[in-house]
C-alpha cells in the first residue's frame, strides 16, 4: 500500500509541477525598424520629398510621404514604379502619396523627350496668394522649356512667349518647393479653365495675348488654379470641377505618422492554453504507466 501510495503522489507532484510551469508569463519582443529608406532612380526628372529633391528619402516607419515627381525642362515622364509595380495611373498632377510605409522602398521614374510646340504662343501671367494675401520674393519656374520670374510686392509674375501644350508651374521659397501645379494650355474661344486627375486645361482666347491666373499656395506643397481675368479684359470664370471631386495633388491624405522604436508584445499562457504537443504525451505517457503499475501492484495483493 506504501508503494502505491508513494506513485500516486509522484504522479500528482509532476503534474502540479507541469501546471505551474505554464501558468507563468512568456514575454516576446520584436525587434523593428524606426525608419525605412525611399531610394530614387529617376533619369530625366527630379524627385522631391518635403520640398526638397534628393537621390534617397529617410522617412518613419508607417508614414505616407507625399512626393513630387517633376520632369525636366523638354522631358516628359513615361512611367513610373514602385518596387516595380507600374503606379503611373496613381500619379495626380506630379504628386503620389505613398501607402504606408513598412520596408524599404525603390522610386524608378522613366522619361522620355517632349513632343514640339506648335502654334502661337501666349503670356501666362498672375498672381501668388497665401491666405489670402499675395506673397512677395517666390520664385516661380515654368517648363517645360524652363522660364523663371520672381513675384514682386503684390505677388505678381509673368512669362512671355509660353507655347500650347503641357507645362508645369513650381513655386519656391528660399530654395524649397512650398507650390507645384500642371497644366496644358490650349488655344479656343474663350478662357476657360478645368480640372481633371489633377492636371488642368486652360483654354485660352486665340485673339487674345493671353490669360491672368491666380495661383493659391495650399498647405500641402500643391497650387489652386483660378483664373483671375483674361488679358484682355474680360471678367473672372471660375474653373471647373475635378471630374474625380479632387484638387491637383491630392494623392491621398498624409495622416497616419508611425513611431519609432520597439515593439513588444506580452501574452499570459495559461493552463488549457495551446502548449507543446511533445510534452503533453509525455505527461499522459508517465500517467499511464503510474496507472498501470498501480493497478499491477493491487491485483498482486490481491492474490496473495
Amino acid at each position: 500500500m506504501k508503494k502505491i501510495m508513494t506513485v500516486l503522489l509522484l504522479f500528482f507532484f509532476l503534474c502540479s509541477t507541469h501546471v505551474t510551469a505554464f501558468a507563468s508569463d512568456i514575454t516576446i519582443t520584436a525587434n523593428v525598424p524606426g525608419s525605412h529608406t525611399i531610394t530614387i532612380d529617376a533619369d530625366g526628372a527630379e524627385v522631391f520629398c518635403d520640398g526638397a529633391a534628393g537621390s534617397s528619402f529617410t522617412v518613419e516607419r508607417l508614414s505616407e510621404p507625399k512626393l513630387l515627381i517633376r520632369a525636366e525642362s523638354g522631358r516628359e515622364i513615361t512611367e513610373v514604379l514602385l518596387n516595380g509595380e507600374n503606379i503611373t495611373k496613381q500619379i495626380r498632377g506630379g504628386y503620389y502619396t505613398l501607402e504606408p510605409v513598412y520596408e524599404n522602398q525603390t522610386l524608378t521614374v522613366m522619361t522620355a523627350g517632349a513632343p514640339a510646340a506648335q502654334g502661337k504662343t501666349y503670356t501666362v501671367q498672375g498672381t501668388v496668394m497665401r491666405n489670402g494675401r499675395p506673397v512677395n520674393g517666390i520664385t516661380m519656374e515654368l517648363r517645360s522649356t524652363l522660364k523663371t520670374n520672381v513675384t514682386d510686392a503684390n505677388g505678381r509674375f509673368s512669362f512671355a512667349d509660353v507655347e500650347c501644350g503641357k507645362h508645369s508651374l513650381t513655386a519656391l521659397e528660399n530654395g524649397v518647393i512650398v507650390g507645384y501645379v500642371e497644366f496644358i494650355l490650349m488655344e479656343g474661344n474663350h478662357v476657360d479653365l478645368s480640372l481633371t486627375d489633377g492636371v488642368y486645361t486652360v483654354n485660352t482666347n486665340q485673339n487674345a495675348v493671353g490669360m491672368d491666373l491666380v495661383l493659391t499656395l495650399e498647405g500641402d506643397n500643391t497650387m489652386r488654379m483660378t483664373e483671375a481675368k483674361e488679358a484682355s479684359g474680360e471678367p473672372k470664370k471660375e474653373p471647373a470641377s475635378d471630374g474625380n471631386g479632387s484638387k491637383p495633388g491630392s494623392g491621398g491624405s498624409q495622416t497616419g505618422v508611425g513611431k519609432n522604436g520597439n515593439s513588444t508584445n506580452t501574452k499570459s499562457l495559461k493552463t488549457g492554453d495551446t502548449a507543446d504537443p511533445i510534452m503533453w504525451f509525455t505527461v499522459l505517457l508517465i500517467s499511464g504507466a503510474v496507472l498501470q503499475q498501480a493497478v499491477f501492484i493491487l491485483s498482486r495483493k490481491k492474490k496473495q
